[in-house]
């Protein structure tokens, strides 16, 4: 990519590895910049798998379900022969979405001018078509989207040559396996929404270091759970991030954990939580260049007390709560510029310093920039 481009962005490549090698946060301007928001659209969300949601509400044939990689609408069907397929939710006529929500049909239909689709994406019919000259049905189906599965999860990555999940992040399997993180046991609960006023990195960055918890979680997960250094464990695997703990000997309320709590952070913006009693798979959206949302799927244990599943449930609710309230403070921070960078703490932040150089490699990659210098 040309020197312009770099220009445009106000991107200096050698700043951009002397900040990260000596522990240095992106520039500030990053986590509100407009132009590094859609430069990140592209360069990263266009050609990454992301969580799309439950497995089990595509079970039958005609089963659809509607979800987002970022900018991206998509749509997921199981056709008639058993199969999954996805595509860039827009209708090839005006680009209106082809479904606005989960159900079952046995034909997709644009509410906006009745063009109808197959399960399979082809186009069955467009109204009046036979009037226009040289109308071929054939060159207007769905745009396809790659989709695979794993566990009880669909996901999908906007681009249809994307290779396999299990290839694209070969350490997630062994890491999950090694865990226990299988979801055996375990049966649909709730669904949350968390509207996120910041930048979707501010939110990724919250969730890959549990330093603030003795502060900002200190009544919810810091109860639960040992954030003690030297005891909360983190895995920084290629493009995968993993956190581990102990239940803490000396909570209070939440007095009930067992085994181990699990995260496993997915490059760009998935994550799977984990422990004896509930699991939430959860995926982060950037919905705008200083906003995100964050939804997560619940799952209990087969067999627990419905009530202490609530409570449970309530616990990792309220620490994401907090979550979102201590990253509406910080982004006025970030949007201010006046603090250019941040100082990392590698032995509590590694996560962060991992994701950053993702952020980084997939830039470079679609800058052409290699060694800190323009290619």
């Amino acid at each position: 990519m040309s020197a312009s481009e770099l220009e445009r962005l106000g991107i200096d490549p050698a700043a951009v590895e002397a900040a990260l090698d000596t522990d240095l946060t992106f520039p500030a301007r990053w986590y509100s910049d407009p132009a590094i928001y859609d430069f990140e659209l592209d360069s990263i969300f266009t050609r990454s798998w992301v969580i799309a949601g439950p497995l089990d509400r595509l079970a039958n044939p005609g089963d659809h379900i509607v979800c987002r990689a970022a900018h991206v609408p998509i749509l997921v069907t199981r056709a008639r022969d058993g199969e999954l397929h996805g595509f860039v939710n827009v209708c090839r006529h005006r680009a209106y979405p082809v479904a606005t929500e989960d159900g079952c049909r046995q034909l997709l239909q644009c509410a906006y001018h009745a063009w109808t689709y197959e399960l399979d994406g082809s186009l069955n019919r467009a109204p009046r078509a036979e009037a226009e000259p040289g109308f071929d049905k054939a060159d207007f189906s769905l745009v396809p989207v790659a989709v695979d599965t794993w566990g009880p999860l669909v996901w999908v990555n906007p681009d249809p040559n994307a290779p396999p999940l299990r290839e694209a992040y070969p350490g997630f399997e062994p890491m999950a396996q090694e865990h226990g993180m299988d979801f055996s046991g375990y049966v649909y609960h709730s669904r949350s929404s968390y509207d996120v006023p910041a930048n979707w990195k501010v939110w990724v960055e919250n969730a890959s270091e549990c330093y603030h918890c003795p502060t900002i979680h200190r009544e919810s997960f810091a109860d639960a759970w040992n954030v003690d250094h030297g005891t909360y464990q983190y895995v920084n695997q290629d493009r995968l991030l993993g956190q581990f703990t102990v239940p803490n000997p000396k909570a209070r309320e939440f007095g009930n954990a067992t085994g181990e709590f699990r995260y496993i952070f997915v490059w760009p913006s998935s994550f799977i939580v984990m422990d004896e009693h509930v699991a939430f798979p959860g995926i982060i959206t950037p919905t705008g260049p200083e906003t995100c949302v964050s939804h997560s799927h619940f799952y209990a244990r087969e067999g627990l007390d419905s009530e202490f599943v609530a409570g449970w449930v309530e616990m990792y609710d309220r620490t994401l709560r907090e979550d979102a309230d201590a990253v509406r403070v910080q982004q006025p921070g970030l949007r201010s510029r006046l603090v250019p960078n941040g100082r990392l703490m590698p032995a509590s932040e590694s996560a962060i310093s991992r994701f950053h150089r993702m952020v980084w490699e997939s830039f470079k990659e679609s800058l052409g920039v290699a060694s800190g210098k323009p290619g």
